[in-house]
């Protein structure tokens, strides 16, 4: 729990692109690694995690990716 709030301790997304407004193309390749990066996380607790939480976040990752395309 410790690396939780390296970058922020309030946990609040810092956009790698401070200042500047993304195009589309950007804000959907962020969405894509972050939810990535969020359904990482919870598959690596202890137990797998929220599993509900997992399922919805895959469902939006599906569909983001199809959107990418």
């Amino acid at each position: 729990m410790k690396d939780f709030y390296v970058n922020d301790k309030f946990n609040y997304h810092v956009s790698e692109h401070p200042g500047k407004q993304l195009t589309l193309k950007q804000r959907r390749t962020e969405i894509i690694k972050n939810l990535s990066e969020c359904i990482q996380k919870e598959l690596q607790k202890g137990g797998g995690g929220n599993k509900d939480l997992i399922d919805k976040l895959q469902v939006k990752l599906d569909i983001s990716l199809a959107k990418n395309k």
